[in-house]
């Protein structure tokens, strides 16, 4: 299975699932997914230096959920968006993300943070999975 995302319809916010073939690639995928989003609303100005981000959380759910939050925070005070990633470090509470970056053109102003509501992250032989729904 390769990393991917896709939308889901979903009313007065932005549902995702995103898939990969490990939990540490489903982090990275998110980033990709959300670089989209966001160059979509507000414009791709060009590329911008990479960004360590760590964190600390209780499980994989609120891992995921903190990262996006960090992400869209980054994207409404620097104008700056992900474009790739790489997980340097993950295990139980613990992620260090490098992220590569692009400058956007205007400060996107549609996605508000990403919710614990619906929060789905599973793990299984064949991959790992979420859902993740975001407030717009």
């Amino acid at each position: 299975m390769s990393s991917r995302h896709e939308f889901i319809p979903h009313v007065a916010e932005v549902a995702w699932r995103l898939t990969a073939d490990t939990v540490p690639e489903l982090y990275e995928e998110a980033c990709v997914a959300l670089g989209r989003m966001l160059v979509a609303e507000a414009g791709d100005d060009g590329p911008a230096e990479e960004r360590v981000l760590t964190f600390a959380a209780a499980d994989a759910e609120a891992l995921l959920v903190d990262l996006l939050n960090e992400l869209i925070y980054l994207a409404e005070t620097a104008r700056w968006a992900p474009r790739a990633a790489r997980v340097e470090h993950w295990e139980a509470g613990q992620l260090t993300i490098r992220v590569i970056g692009a400058w956007l053109r205007h400060v996107p102003s549609r996605i508000k943070s990403a919710t614990h509501h619906g929060l789905r992250l599973t793990t299984t032989p064949r991959g790992a999975a979420a859902e993740v729904i975001l407030d717009v």
